[in-house]
């Protein structure tokens, strides 16, 4: 009879642990690029803005417009360099989850294969055992 793996437990955690990270660096990164996308959108439509104004208030909400969508730019600039960081450390502990979990597999993989050739060595000594018993007559 095999003996299971003693540290399966662990590596269902480990594996759990991994998937979480991976969760969170798709997360992550889906965030930061819609962050991006909206600031690509901003400013195209910052770009194709007509500036004509006709009279001081036009010239007032034309000034206040832009003042706004300045601060839209740089407040999404600040999100996505804050995003980038969470992207980059989610990335981090990605990469340090799947190095854990790739180690116990390795060990449980080594496991399996000590078991298999523990296996191979009994079930071989039991076919040399009756290879070498003599053969039983039968009476009748």
């Amino acid at each position: 009879m095999s003996r299971p793996f003693r540290l399966a437990g662990l590596l269902r955690v480990r594996g759990l642990q991994e998937r979480a990270a991976a969760e969170h660096l798709s997360r992550a990164a889906l965030e930061h690029t819609r962050t991006q996308a909206r600031e690509r959108e901003l400013r195209a439509a910052l770009s194709s803005t007509s500036d004509v104004a006709v009279d001081v208030r036009a010239l007032a909400a034309l000034a206040a417009a832009r003042v706004a969508s300045r601060g839209q730019l740089a407040d999404l600039a600040v999100l996505g360099a804050l995003q980038r960081t969470t992207v980059d450390d989610a990335r981090a502990l990605h990469a340090a989850t799947r190095i854990d979990q790739r180690g116990l597999a390795r060990l449980a993989d080594a496991h399996a294969e000590r078991e298999r050739a523990h296996q191979l060595r009994v079930e071989q000594a039991e076919l040399d055992e009756i290879a070498v018993r003599p053969p039983t007559q039968e009476t009748s």
